[in-house]
């Protein structure tokens, strides 16, 4: 988890997330969270023994979320909530500021997405980043929008079929 953290907040301190120390701490938290799950598949990427490279993810299925945020993302994304059912989250994809244009977050998604073989979706912010460009250049596509971001805009959801 600190590794996780440690990364994130580096990768989301300058442009273009521009994100407090804290946002990190969230998706590390939310990490830990997940690791009892049988089904959490991750793969990493290291250089040096430092993590430069990380993702994760999970099946999802709407009986399994009863918090807030779950139920935010069903609320806004109305009738395409139902494209998410029995399909793989991709919660997580972080790559060191040093290794960017690199293609590490390319393989780290071809990767994760190889292991689950169905149909995937993430959430990303609303606009022009090197993310976004990243999965609509690999064919995702977007379907609406979810919780808010660290940015205080709602998210985009995409979908990967």
């Amino acid at each position: 988890m600190a590794e996780v953290e440690h990364l994130y907040r580096q990768a989301s301190r300058d442009a273009p997330l521009w994100e407090p120390p804290e946002v990190a701490g969230v998706f590390a938290e939310l990490y830990g969270a997940l690791l009892p799950r049988p089904d959490l598949l991750t793969t990493s990427l290291r250089a040096g023994g430092r993590l430069v490279g990380f993702a994760y993810g999970h099946p999802w299925h709407w009986t399994e979320q009863a918090d807030p945020w779950g139920r935010q993302l069903h609320t806004r994304l109305d009738a395409a909530a139902d494209l998410l059912e029995d399909s793989f989250a991709v919660c997580l994809l972080v790559v060191d500021p040093s290794r960017r244009r690199q293609g590490l977050g390319g393989t780290l998604l071809d990767t994760l997405l190889a292991e689950t073989r169905q149909r995937a979706w993430l959430v990303t912010r609303d606009e022009p980043t090197p993310a976004l460009a990243l999965y609509e250049q690999r064919g995702w596509r977007r379907v609406g929008h979810g919780p808010d971001a660290p940015n205080g805009r709602p998210g985009l959801v995409l979908l990967h079929d």
